[in-house]
């Protein structure tokens, strides 16, 4: 036992870590070189001038309206004849609007035409006489302007207002008036009315 050696465990010495080096910042100089250059600025693109648009024949665009479109046209940077063809689409809905709204008027006065010839208090045998006396009545009132505002609107062919100014008309054309039928005799004067005016002197 004396002669056998102790054998010492050997110390396990942990491994120290190696630092890295620290990066060394860039200065000021390497930071301009290696940051991208700024891209150029674009050039706005010029905005559009037009000139006079073309339209149909008797159409018309108000100034206010076409201000603002060509405002709009500008904004988006359309061309004179792209700019056109919106101006052409504005218009041709315009006029088939306006065609519709005269189209539905004339249906219309041809449904109440239609009617007046058809009612059998005015129309039928009758329409000539019923359209003089409805004629007289217009005439009798006397109201300037009165036959030009009823063909005018339209009115002048409504059932309802034909009828009235045909009642009215027949109503004019019995209502005569007859000197010496309708006013009664007048009661002989005295002598003192005639003198007095109506209003004799009383005696004192």
């Amino acid at each position: 036992m004396a002669d056998e050696t102790i054998q010492t465990p050997e110390t396990n010495t942990p491994a120290v870590p190696t630092p890295s080096p620290t990066p060394t910042p860039a200065t000021a100089d390497e930071s301009v070189l290696s940051a991208p250059a700024p891209a150029p600025e674009a050039a706005l693109p010029e905005a559009p001038a037009y000139g006079d648009f073309t339209l149909p024949e008797g159409a018309a665009i108000d100034a206010d309206s076409l201000g603002r479109a060509t405002t709009l046209f500008k904004e988006v940077g359309l061309p004179q004849e792209q700019a056109q063809k919106f101006i052409d689409l504005a218009v041709e809905r315009e006029q088939a609007a306006a065609h519709k709204g005269v189209q539905a008027f004339v249906d219309l006065q041809s449904k109440w035409v239609s009617e007046i010839k058809a009612d059998p208090e005015i129309g039928g045998a009758r329409f000539t006489a019923s359209m003089a006396a409805a004629g007289r009545a217009i005439d009798r009132l006397g109201v300037p302007g009165l036959k030009e505002a009823l063909n005018l609107t339209g009115a002048g062919n409504n059932p309802a207002i034909v009828k009235a100014f045909v009642r009215l008309g027949q109503m004019v054309s019995e209502d005569r008036f007859m000197p010496g039928r309708s006013a009664a005799s007048a009661a002989p004067r005295s002598a003192a009315e005639t003198i007095y005016d109506g209003n004799p002197k009383q005696s004192q």
